[in-house]
């Protein structure tokens, strides 16, 4: 005769709760393995249940037995819970050394207490420290992982998520037609549960805006972004993609510069560095594109250096800051003027570079103090070659294609010769969209997920 199981623990709670996180009902869990009455009545926990019919339900909802006849199971989902929010928390302090050490324990734990419905939390974890610490490979592994596991509320959240973070990466790798495709399939995926992932829905909603808007399909930006139902995404942040598309598109930019100049002071007031960050990279960009006067940003100057100075103590954040210095001297390098403020710029980004890692930037900030020799008369050639040794073999980006420009410039004496008017001629059709092209990822918010 089949072995009756206690009804102690709550059994039949558990079931019931399990029952519902898949979204099932009484009937599809019932079907095959005891009647619809029973099932209630064991859910109820008025009747037992049998270790075969624990051994089906198990099976059906897709949890180990240990989870419904474990005494201490609370107790384990709860430590489980602590440590998936620890690494989550680390992740988000960007303590690396810290998130390295915690994931292996957390797998361990998910193992040893064989509570396998938690592995993809692990997944997941583990593929957001892979894609922050550009481990991409590793990420897409992790994230695939996540998507192939069964469905349920809370798996659906963490695939929507995924998703996210897979165009995040696809986006950072200018592998823009594989982002959308990407986020298109989310979005169908969102769009047929659309009680349970409307958080999820928003954020593809707000990342579709931001590819759109980097390619130029700026109706297309405007109308995803216009979906956004701000269930989680605050409309601080919606409404800086509008001022984008709208600047970007060329609307009345001299009208925009004020908007833009009342955004970023409540970017200022919210304290957060990032926002702080962005708002004075859209400040500049803005300011010196639209208004060639540059009355709004010499009263901010000051300002400015003061906010810059202070953000770029963190050293997390001192390579972003690095690139709006840069920013800020190209866009001044556009107007020829402002030649003291500039110095006082290429004495601060000196003292920042050495201690970042990031080879783009510090060739960028050769070819820029290169790029103000020439334009002051000097020599600077050697700069421009030294710029060009700092980039990896295989990058083919804009700056490349500007340093090569600048040389030519100065080291071909036959202004007709075809590679001279080659480069010419690319870059007169890159001067307006320059600032935009270098500096997009200063400019445009980053993707949620």
């Amino acid at each position: 005769m089949n072995r009756l199981i206690p009804r102690h623990n709550a059994i039949g709670k558990k079931i019931r709760e399990a029952r519902k996180l898949k979204g099932m009902t009484l009937e599809e869990l019932a079907k095959g393995i005891c009647s619809l009455g029973k099932m209630s009545q064991i859910e109820n926990g008025h009747r037992p249940v049998t270790a075969d019919e624990l051994t089906k339900f198990s099976e059906r909802l897709g949890f180990p037995i240990s989870h419904f006849s474990d005494p201490a199971i609370n107790e384990k989902i709860k430590e489980l819970d602590y440590m998936n929010q620890k690494i989550g928390d680390l992740i988000g302090l960007r303590h690396w050394a810290a998130v390295k050490r915690e994931l292996p324990q957390f797998k361990n734990k998910i193992e040893e207490y064989e509570v396998s419905t938690r592995m993809i939390d692990y997944y997941y974890l583990s593929g957001i420290f892979s894609l922050e610490t550009k481990l991409y490979i590793d990420s897409c592994t992790f994230f695939n992982k996540v998507l192939q596991e069964s469905d349920n509320k809370y798996n659906l959240r963490l695939k929507m998520k995924s998703y996210n973070a897979l165009a995040c990466m696809y986006f950072s790798q200018k592998r823009v037609p594989k982002s959308i495709a990407i986020l298109g399939k989310a979005l169908e995926i969102s769009r047929d549960n659309p009680t349970i992932l409307k958080e999820e829905r928003d954020n593809i909603y707000f990342n579709l805006s931001i590819i759109y808007l980097y390619i130029g399909a700026f109706n297309q930006a405007l109308s995803y972004i216009n979906q956004v139902n701000h269930h989680i995404i605050p409309p601080l942040e919606t409404d800086y993609i509008k001022l984008l598309i709208q600047f970007s598109h060329g609307d009345n930019a001299d009208n925009l510069v004020n908007e833009l100049l009342v955004y970023r002071e409540k970017l200022h007031q919210t304290k957060d560095s990032k926002g702080i960050l962005r708002g004075w990279a859209l400040t500049t960009y803005s300011l010196i594109t639209a208004q060639p006067n540059k009355e709004h940003f010499n009263e901010l100057k000051s300002i400015f250096v003061e906010d810059m100075s202070t953000i770029t103590e963190l050293p997390q954040l001192q390579e972003q800051g690095l690139a709006i210095y840069q920013l800020t001297i190209r866009a001044l390098l556009s107007t020829n003027s402002e030649e003291d403020f500039i110095k006082e710029l290429f004495n601060i980004t000196k003292s920042l570079v050495p201690k970042v890692t990031n080879n783009l930037l510090k060739a960028r900030n050769l070819y820029l103090e290169g790029k103000y020799k020439s334009q002051v008369g000097q020599d600077s050639i050697n700069l421009f070659e030294e710029a060009l040794s700092l980039l990896e073999p295989n990058y083919d980006g804009l700056l490349k294609a500007d340093i090569l420009y600048e040389i030519s410039k100065q080291s071909e004496p036959d202004s007709q010769a075809p590679a001279a008017i080659a480069l010419e001629l690319y870059h007169q059709h890159q001067k307006n969209n320059y600032l935009f092209s270098q500096f997009y990822e200063l400019i445009l918010p980053c993707f949620k997920y």
